[in-house]
């Protein structure tokens, strides 16, 4: 196993429509780049209560708001979105906290583990219309992720355990003057010192592949870059993945990677998953 030489810790929140709009970047991060890159997730509380929070950039005070820039996000994106989530939550007081507390939960068993449920969250949430931030839904979310002992998990948010760690995640965040998501930072931590990469750099929000490439590069100039490796092997790697997803990793347009899961959907060998916008694809 190859030792990662970047460290991208990476500041988001399960309910982030702008981060599930990241989601294709990051995939095609991983699978470019492999064991070379190592990331990390600082969950940053994107709402504390409905009632007191207010977004400038996008006039936004209120969930009923919230539907129509979460179909925006879709639709300059690609990737589904179901937007009726956020009109189905009428509590004033609507906050992502306890939806990042659970991943910290499931982080406390380790990254893979945590990871996979945070993934597993942002589905819920963006494409089918739960409310993650209900115990009996982030509860019955983390029983579907393996490796995962939902009794400790339990335990971990019974005894305020997950709370001090989301609470670690905020200070984090402030230290690093974080308030918008997605924020990336790249960090070098090879082994071998390097002129220019004593200082890590921040990215702020939506950003293309190429721009996270150049930071990359800037970083590492001689980090391998593989290429995707068949479509088999990364669905079994990385779980469902939409259209959008996929025609990231293989740099080929939307509607071509969907003619060609719709092909192998026709040879039996993947499974279409239909949402609100789009769909995943699962290897058979």
């Amino acid at each position: 196993m190859t030792m990662p030489k970047i460290e991208i810790t990476y500041f988001t929140d399960p309910y982030c429509s702008w981060c599930w709009a990241t989601e294709p970047m990051l995939y095609r991060i991983r699978e470019t780049h492999r064991d070379q890159v190592h990331v990390r997730y600082v969950m940053g509380g994107l709402v504390r209560d409905m009632a007191d929070f207010y977004d400038s950039l996008n006039d936004i005070r209120t969930t009923a708001e919230v539907a129509p820039h979460w179909r925006m996000v879709s639709e300059r994106s690609g990737q589904p979105i179901d937007e009726r989530l956020m009109d189905d939550i009428t509590d004033p007081h609507f906050s992502t906290w306890p939806a990042c507390i659970a991943v910290k939960a499931a982080q406390l068993q380790g990254e893979t583990v945590g990871e996979a449920y945070l993934r597993r969250m942002r589905r819920a949430a963006l494409t089918e219309r739960k409310v993650i931030s209900n115990p009996p839904v982030y509860e019955a979310l983390a029983r579907e992720i393996p490796g995962l002992d939902p009794n400790r998990f339990h335990a971990d948010l019974a005894d305020g355990s997950a709370r001090r760690a989301f609470e670690a995640d905020l200070a984090e965040c402030r230290r690093f003057g974080v308030t918008g998501f997605p924020t990336l930072l790249f960090h070098y931590i090879g082994q071998v010192a390097l002129p220019g990469t004593e200082r890590p750099i921040l990215v702020v929000g939506h950003r293309s592949f190429a721009t996270y490439r150049q930071v990359l590069q800037r970083l590492m100039p001689g980090l391998v870059e593989h290429p995707p490796r068949d479509i088999a092997t990364v669905l079994a790697e990385y779980g469902p993945l939409t259209t959008r997803e996929l025609a990231e990793v293989y740099d080929r347009p939307v509607t071509v990677m969907r003619d060609e899961m719709e092909t192998l959907q026709a040879a039996g060998q993947v499974e279409r998953l239909s949402v609100r916008g789009g769909e995943f694809w699962l290897w058979r």
